[in-house]
């Protein structure tokens, strides 16, 4: 199995990479990709600056990565997740914004038969703000998910989950807004079953709840605390522009296990995988990554997870039932994406 790897340039990462069981291949030349989605015709790489691009690529010979068209403007800033339609003719991307929210979108770009993308066909402008003054002055789009018909966005700086309908058009229109308790701050849902599993980076908490298709809407249960304790020390990280004074647990990626019923939730500054029992309502353990700042998961056919911690630059193979100790499969500075290739 082979994975692409993406990471930030700007903490010394090499770009575009194809990870494997004979290491690293060849480096594409890329800003800051620090989310990388394979779709059905071609791989895309969101450049996360201000403003930002999105970019497509497709795999060669001996998995050579070759730029596929022009890479486009994502319409905002940031931009630090994506992923394409089930029709497969849109890429939906989420624009963080910049530091007061300014920027905060999503996106919608038309994707060709040869998989090139086109100008954007869409950019709605969020709006909002929230509780907390250094995290939620403005709207923060963290991820956009198809679900059920709808475009989910999940918006941290606001504590909402934006629905959209998709036209044939490319053009997204409002179905609905869920309202998250304030400070919530929602980075990342995800779907096991009926159950709808979303992350509070600021909260430190994960909620449970259901998708109403019909309202558009969510309803979400009391949040469930996730492990705070002991966090890195930052001081024997290498240098790459970590403040010291910034440890807290801020929980990332939600990566359902649908085989064991669990769903799996990095953190960061803890350096943790907490695993949740959706059905129970409650958190079953918390194992260590082996690695710094985790973000991106992905589970593999044996039920452990490949993990990419940014400030550790490695990418953990964790045993999310704590039997095996984790170890390091590759070592990428600035990693924060594994995307597996199919």
């Amino acid at each position: 199995m082979r994975y692409l790897l993406g990471d930030y340039t700007t903490e010394g990462g090499p770009g575009l990479v194809v990870a494997g069981p004979d290491g690293l291949g060849a480096a594409a030349p890329v800003v800051n990709p620090s989310w990388v989605h394979v779709g059905p015709e071609a791989v895309y790489t969101l450049t996360e600056t201000e403003p930002g691009f999105a970019a497509a690529w497709r795999l060669g010979e001996d998995f050579a990565l070759d730029r596929a068209g022009q890479g486009q403007s994502t319409g905002g800033n940031n931009p630090c997740h994506a992923t394409v339609d089930p029709s497969g003719r849109w890429l939906l991307v989420a624009n963080y914004g910049n530091g007061d929210g300014g920027g905060a979108s999503v996106a919608v770009l038309p994707i060709g038969e040869d998989g090139t993308l086109g100008e954007a066909a869409d950019v709605v402008k969020l709006a909002g703000s929230g509780p907390d003054a250094d995290r939620q002055a403005g709207p923060h789009a963290h991820q956009v998910v198809c679900h059920m018909g709808r475009v989910l966005a999940v918006d941290l700086g606001s504590d909402r989950v934006h629905a959209f309908d998709l036209g044939e058009d490319g053009k997204l229109t409002l179905a609905g807004t869920t309202q998250l308790e304030p400070g919530f701050g929602p980075r990342h849902l995800a779907f096991l079953g009926d159950r709808a599993v979303i992350v509070g980076e600021l909260a430190n908490a994960v909620a449970i709840g259901a998708f109403d298709e019909h309202a558009a809407t969510f309803s979400f249960g009391a949040p469930i605390p996730l492990p705070g304790g002991e966090v890195a020390d930052y001081a024997a990280l290498p240098d790459i522009g970590v403040e010291e004074d910034a440890a807290q647990p801020l929980p990332a990626a939600v990566v359902p296990d649908p085989e064991r019923g669990l769903v799996y939730i990095t953190v960061r500054g803890t350096d943790q995988v907490a695993v949740i029992d959706p059905a129970e309502r409650q958190l079953v353990r918390s194992v260590p990554v082996g690695g710094a700042w985790p973000r991106d998961a992905v589970l593999t056919a044996d039920g452990t997870l490949l993990v990419a911690c940014q400030h550790s630059g490695a990418v953990v193979r964790v045993d999310p039932s704590g039997a095996a100790e984790p170890v390091t499969e590759w070592s990428v500075p600035g990693v924060t994406c594994v995307a597996p290739l199919t």
